[in-house]
């Protein structure tokens, strides 16, 4: 295995690592405070991706859940295990290399990090709300620069057979 795929191999499972943080951490925390002649904490929450899945999950909300998890969670696992199999073949086929191409541009990745913009952004525009972005989104938004960096340096560095060599 040459360097430069070593080198990829190992920002592929930082990447990885970047992923499982930015699921399991608190992404965001929402204050909503109440002041009268004292200040009420009305509502305190911080959720992660996976907190969110639970939440969704058991207030029967089978759509979003359905969503997040195919697209936060799965995508980005098939995405991993066919990266590592580009990285370790000798000569992958070159079908998998569109594969990645083609779910790197449908993973959610990007539209989770505007979505908790957009919540952070909303929260705030508030008199008596607060939110605040917590570490798990950092690990997911710098998964999701790392990840797209793996994947656009991949199509450099391997050497590929065409599909219709199977």
């Amino acid at each position: 295995m040459n360097r430069s795929k070593i080198v990829l191999l190992l920002l592929h499972l930082v990447s990885l690592v970047l992923l499982a943080l930015g699921l399991l951490k608190d992404m965001l925390q929402i204050d909503i405070t109440a002041r009268f002649f004292i200040t009420l904490n009305l509502f305190k929450e911080n959720k992660s991706i996976i907190g969110a899945l639970q939440s969704l999950w058991q207030s029967q909300n089978y759509f979003p859940f359905s969503l997040i998890c195919l697209f936060g969670i799965i995508i980005p696992v098939v995405k991993a295990i066919v990266i590592f199999y580009l990285l370790l073949a000798k000569q992958p086929w070159q079908c998998w290399y569109h594969f990645v191409s083609l779910i790197s541009k449908w993973a959610m990745a990007d539209v989770f990090a505007i979505s908790i913009f957009t919540a952070f952004s909303g929260a705030n525009a508030m008199q008596n709300t607060s939110a605040t972005l917590q570490p798990g989104f950092y690990f997911f938004a710098a998964y999701v620069l790392l990840s797209g960096l793996v994947a656009s340096l991949l199509r450099k560095i391997i050497k590929k057979r065409p599909c219709y060599n199977v």
